[in-house]
């Protein structure tokens, strides 16, 4: 079955060993399509990755960057239907067989159009990679100053003994994946810069009648610390002129409105489910930043089957 990866890369060293190691993990490496949004100011060697047939990169000025989602959403312009999508950062190893297992995993749920998402274990390109770590589940951990949820995660209970993927009530951006239909029905908002990302998504794509799971094996390993390497925001500031900060507050506000107004269609909500009905099963108001003792807790939601809304 065919895979769409798309892969955003800010000034990233990362990124051409992790494009390679996406391919050369693969049981089915030919039925890839990866895109990159290669974000540089010169000087990085991607010929590696150029020179594959199986590999499209996308060259971007940093300078003109507007951040993470509209990166994202640059690169789902050249989205070509295939069965299934993959959204990675480029600073991520990969499992052996993670196309096989995932597409296994995605069967198990049961479900017409699942989703497996999480936050994978960490890695080192310092250290030497010995694989390890365990499958995680995404919580609520509070609420922003001006009310956007915040996320945290920490490893399944009892991972060992699950037999297909639980159930999860948010979504991490940096490991996404979906059915292909993912990209025509939950477009990227290139609007928003970073904070909000991940909930805009959850909620997205929950009314679209998607349904949210964690896998319960350790698929790919994601670089988290990355001291000294370049962040957008700090090359996006100058004294008194802070482009990342109004970027960043315009999309916070997207993703607020959205959120607590439920805009049908477009790059809103879509039809399939309210709004009222994802905040149901997360367990949240996004009105009140408010959430039960359950959501807080990260324990697994019920099916959104059971849900009375």
């Amino acid at each position: 079955m065919s895979i769409f990866v798309s892969v955003a890369a800010y000034r990233d060293p990362e990124l051409v060993p992790t494009v390679l190691d996406c391919l050369a993990k693969a049981d089915r490496p030919d039925e890839l399509r990866v895109v990159v949004n290669w974000q540089h100011l010169g000087g990085e060697d991607v010929s590696a990755l150029q020179a594959d047939p199986r590999v499209t990169v996308l060259e971007f000025d940093a300078g003109r960057s507007r951040g993470v989602c509209w990166a994202r959403a640059e690169i789902q312009k050249n989205y070509v239907d295939s069965d299934w999508y993959l959204q990675v950062d480029s600073h991520t190893r990969f499992a052996p067989g993670w196309d096989s297992r995932l597409i296994a995993m995605a069967e198990q749920t049961g479900v017409a159009k699942p989703i497996l998402t999480c936050y994978p274990p960490t890695y080192d390109p310092a250290v030497e990679f010995t694989g390890g770590g365990e499958p995680t589940l995404i919580f609520l951990s509070g609420w922003t100053h001006d009310g956007l949820p915040q996320f945290k995660h920490f490893r399944i209970p009892e991972w060992q003994a699950a037999t297909a993927p639980i159930p999860a009530r948010f979504v991490a951006a940096g490991f996404l994946f979906a059915p292909g239909s993912f990209v025509r029905e939950v477009p990227y908002d290139g609007r928003i810069y970073y904070q909000g990302e991940e909930i805009n998504l959850a909620s997205r794509a929950f009314t679209w009648g998607y349904d949210l799971f964690h896998p319960v094996e350790v698929l790919a390993w994601h670089y988290y610390i990355r001291e000294n390497q370049f962040r957008h925001w700090m090359d996006h500031r100058v004294p008194g002129n802070d482009y990342w900060y109004d970027l960043d507050r315009a999309g916070r506000r997207r993703v607020l409105a959205i959120l607590r107004y439920a805009m049908v269609g477009g790059l809103g909500i879509g039809p399939v489910r309210p709004m009222s009905a994802y905040q149901e099963y997360v367990g949240v108001d996004f009105t009140t930043c408010t959430a039960t003792a359950e959501a807080q807790a990260g324990t697994v939601p019920r099916p959104p089957a059971l849900l009375t809304a």
